[in-house]
């Protein structure tokens, strides 16, 4: 999974800015008693995670006849505790439980026990770590390092933000790709310093001798920069950092970012990481409220609250609620500033990286893990004190412990290569909480207990050599990749067939079968053919012989799993019989109908073909076999005949809604041989039912003009159907139109009025009753809920209107740097006007000043165009300094339409734009007027002309 990083796909087009959102942030040593090396023993290797150390307890000082004894069994001599008679061995996990039975059948052996693990808890060397300790030891970021848990450099944490400071002494090094999505170029300078600060929490250079630790170690770091100068992220940005990230191969991508809505740009760019297999991690933001903030909110996203230093407790300022799946510290927290320097911040936005750090530690610990196993560990491992979030506090080192085991179990029983039959026990010594054990394509994961998990497997239905496996699984399941396996063979014998018996005559509709077997299901055969499977005891069935021909037929019973799914088939018990009977077919029926006396789908008419003159006997069966009508009808000549059936029983009354089945029962005339067709029938009594009925308007304007002269009438329908109509009515009850579409199943119709008539002529202003009428596949019909439409005589006529607003009274927010200004002028001629001064306090190129401001045109049915002026000009007429005003789109995100604002003093006037991609909320206009580099710019007014359409 790590080795060269190739991009997974190109980048996609990035197709326009769709959306904005904001950043969302403003112990002692533990070891266990060493062991001295054996006198005797050469130095030993390094154990293996493969490996198992067991404690040998001895009843007396000497244990050289022990230590013999176990390596002669595989095992290696890791030391011994003279005083405490113990000796310790390095043993293969696979062959741990064979050595601890062998040493415990040793009279000079007292116990054997598996030694259990310690790690250093580990302080890096770095100065500002006194002032992380307390957040970083409330997760365990630093138990986790001791184990080792270093994380790895190739193993990448992308943080998406304002950018990095690449140069800063604890990120130096430590990037190894960079994207600037808002110039699609590799310079991510950070303007803001909030990038610099979430990449050093993720992974500044740790225990190196300066600054802070990272949480994730030695992971490395992939930047994107999203955000202006000004700190504003647009979701096209976003989208394509997060698609950068993935094709650069990302592990993990920390988005310290949010907003309370989200688009459809932004949940494609999150589900692209997704199915790439990359973790998202997300400030929950800083709210304080339930509020759900995105990305955080989205699907499979890792939300992140914060709490205070200890975690302890929630940090007030932390977005809270079941949506934030857990939290780490956001107070407090040490953080790198751009130009080389360091500060204390708070926010959801610095507990988000350390959480991305602790991905980026499981990833390398465990390689290869899926992004929702990596998930699972780090919410498993979670606090269970939730302190309003889902889970609480992340803990790094119970996480790594959620991970799959690098051991391998011991398969103990059955012995490979052993002939099992009925119920095997599978079991494994392990040191694993819990075992995945399986055998042929069953399996079933268990508690370990004492060392020993077991589980019980069915072996019917399976036969011959079948594979037997063990793997090693974390408490939550999480398996590990190598298992121990071995192979036995199934020998189940097959069913004892007690009927029919050898050779018997078969001259009735159907054949008793039978048959004993120690468990299991049997399955019975005719001529090889699957008829009839009983799941208990005592086994039976009575076998049709409808459709056999006359002769010799087989009759067979095998041996299945109890649930039916696996059978033995090459193991059966075979009994010919000789079939000889009559055979009417049923050549046509109606298989299913509604009676009543509607008219529709009433009976079913059953044709059917006799092959010799044949006394017939009519009959209908309810699904459990039951006789709910009997009509005789006596000897009828060989060919075409027909009997129809109305619905009702043998009481005249209707028979309940459900599948019953017609047969045609013959028989000679002198009752020698018996003959038998049948046909399944469904009876459906139920109209089906239209639910969320609705509208799409309630007013109709049926001029062709585009505005609302069609209605869209929508319902869901309960069952599969053969048509649905939309009815429409005048206030009499007439029927003045219909609309039809075709069958359809379960869920949501919809049917579209454009206001005609049958012939197509515009119907009368006024109301209008809409209803959608269903009739399903027996004929049922019903209408759903009608609603009311007004249908009106009005059409839109075009106007164009003018609004003329102040500098000041139209102006919004404005964004500058240390250089500039953006304010009113309070005395001279120029009182009142809005000044731009890009580099108004000091000389830049890089300088900019921005002004944003807004109007609401007047309510109208719709608008066609708006355009912008504004009154203005230079401040001090010696310089030609310029300006630019830019319009919004419709998503409130700076739009390609824009024009200049000329040095001379005069009105100056923009393109025409569309209303419909301008406007948002309805009817809102907003522009951006922007200075840069050294340029001072005045404006009194601003106009805005624009076209509408009213009715008339």
């Amino acid at each position: 999974m790590h080795g060269s990083r190739t991009p997974r796909r190109a980048v996609r087009q990035m197709l326009g800015r769709v959306g904005h959102v904001a950043l969302a942030g403003a112990t002692a040593l533990t070891v266990a008693v060493s062991l001295a090396p054996a006198a005797s023993a050469a130095p030993a290797p390094a154990t293996s995670e493969r490996d198992v150390r067991v404690v040998v307890r001895t009843t007396g000082r000497a244990a050289a006849d022990v230590v013999e004894a176990a390596e002669r069994r595989g095992a290696r001599a890791a030391g011994r505790i003279g005083r405490l008679r113990a000796v310790a061995f390095d043993v293969p996990a696979s062959q741990a439980e064979r050595v601890r039975r062998a040493l415990l059948r040793r009279a000079d052996v007292r116990t054997v026990e598996v030694a259990h693990r310690r790690w250093l808890t580990e302080e890096p060397a770095d100065p500002r770590f006194g002032q992380q300790k307390t957040y970083l030891d409330a997760i365990r970021a630093t138990s986790a390092w001791g184990r080792p848990a270093h994380g790895a450099p190739d193993v990448r944490i992308a943080v998406i933000d304002s950018g990095v400071d690449v140069r800063h002494p604890d990120l130096a090094g430590k990037v190894v790709g960079t994207f600037n999505a808002i110039t699609r170029s590799g310079d991510v300078r950070d303007l803001v310093g909030h990038g610099t600060g979430v990449a050093s929490v993720a992974a500044a250079a740790t225990n190196n001798g300066q600054g802070l630790a990272g949480a994730g170690y030695d992971s490395s770091l992939l930047v994107a920069k999203v955000a202006d100068r000004t700190g504003r992220i647009f979701t096209d940005d976003l989208a394509a950092g997060i698609v950068w990230a993935v094709d650069s191969g990302a592990d993990v991508i920390n988005l310290s970012l949010g907003g309370p809505t989200s688009d459809q740009l932004e949940r494609d760019a999150v589900a692209y990481a997704r199915r790439a297999g990359v973790l998202v991690v997300a400030a929950a933001g800083n709210d304080g409220t339930r509020t759900e903030q995105f990305p955080g909110a989205l699907p499979g996203v890792l939300a992140v609250g914060a709490t205070n230093a200890n975690g302890s407790a929630r940090a007030p300022f932390s977005s809270f609620g079941s949506w934030v799946d857990v939290a780490a510290p956001g107070r407090g927290i040490v953080v790198a500033a751009p130009g080389g320097g360091y500060e204390t911040a708070d926010g959801t936005s610095f507990a988000s990286p350390l959480v991305a750090g602790q991905v980026a530690l499981l990833e390398a610990y465990r390689p290869g893990r899926s992004s929702a196993e990596l998930a699972a560990a780090v919410v498993s491992g979670a606090n269970s004190a939730k302190l309003g979030f889902a889970r609480g506090l992340v803990d790094f080192a119970a996480s790594l412990d959620l991970l799959p085991p690098a051991s391998t179990p011991a398969l103990t029983a059955p012995a490979a290569g052993a002939t099992v039959r009925d119920t095997a026990t599978v079991s494994a010594s392990t040191t694993a909480p819990r075992v995945r054990l399986t055998l042929a394509d069953q399996t079933r994961t268990v508690a370990a207990q004492e060392g020993v998990a077991s589980a019980s497997f069915e072996t019917y239905g399976l036969a011959g050599a079948q594979p037997v496996t063990a793997t090693d699984c974390s408490r939550i399941d999480q398996c590990a990749a190598t298992a121990a396996s071995s192979t036995v063979t199934v020998a189940n014998p097959a069913p004892t067939l007690t009927a029919p018996a050898p050779g018997t005559a078969a001259d009735a509709d159907t054949l008793r079968a039978a048959a004993e077997a120690a468990g299991g299901a049997v399955r019975f055969l005719v001529d090889g053919s699957h008829r009839v499977t009983d799941p208990t005891a005592p086994y039976e069935a009575q076998l049709s012989t409808e459709g056999l021909a006359d002769g010799q037929h087989t009759v067979a019973a095998v041996l299945c799993r109890a649930d039916g799914t696996v059978c033995d088939t090459g193991n059966a018990s075979v009994a010919s019989v000789s079939v000889t009977r009559l055979h009417p077919t049923i050549t046509k029926a109606r298989t299913r109908l509604s009676p009543g006396r509607d008219g529709r789908r009433d009976t079913t008419t059953v044709r059917y073909s006799l092959d010799r003159p044949q006394v017939v006997t009519f009959r209908v069966r309810g699904a459990d076999g039951t006789v709910v009508l009997a009509r005789r009808l006596g000897r009828r000549a060989a060919g075409e005949s027909s009997v129809t059936w109305d619905g009702r029983g043998g009481n005249r009354r209707l028979v309940r809604s459900g599948t019953y089945t017609v047969e045609i029962s013959t028989r000679q005339p002198d009752g020698s041989l018996v003959g038998l067709a049948t046909r399944s029938v469904v009876v459906d009594r139920s109209a089906p039912r239209t639910r969320a009925v609705k509208v799409s308007s309630s007013t109709l304007y049926p001029a062709k003009d585009r505005y609302r002269d069609t209605v869209t009438m929508t319902g869901t329908v309960s069952e599969r159907h053969r048509r649905v109509w939309l009815e429409v009515r005048s206030r009499s009850g007439a029927l003045v139109a219909s609309r039809r579409a075709g069958r359809g199943d379960v869920g949501v119709r919809t049917l579209t009025w454009d206001g005609g008539t049958g012939s197509g002529r515009t119907v009368r202003p006024g109301a209008y009753r809409l209803r959608l009428v269903v009739e399903d596949l027996a004929g049922n019909r019903r209408a759903g809920a009608a609603r009311t439409v007004t249908v009106s005589g009005q059409r839109l006529v075009r106007r164009v209107g003018r609004m003329t607003v102040t500098a000041r009274g139209s102006l919004q927010e404005s964004f500058v740097d240390e250089c500039s200004l953006v304010f009113r002028h309070t005395e001279g001629k120029r009182k009142d006007w809005v000044g731009y001064y890009s580099g108004g306090t000091c000389s830049s190129a890089d300088a900019y000043a921005v002004g944003d401001h807004q109007v609401r045109l007047p309510k109208a049915a719709r608008y066609g165009w708006v355009q912008v002026s504004a009154y203005g000009g230079k401040a001090d007429a010696r310089f030609r300094d310029a300006a630019r005003v830019t319009y919004y789109d419709r998503y409130q995100n700076l739009g390609p339409k824009s024009f200049r604002l000329a040095p001379a003093l005069g009105t100056h006037t923009g393109p025409k734009v569309s209303a419909r991609q301008h406007l948002f909320r309805t009817r809102v206009l907003r522009w951006a007027t922007t200075t840069t580099g050294v340029a001072w710019y005045d404006v009194e007014r601003y106009s805005v002309r624009f076209s509408y359409y009213v009715l008339r």
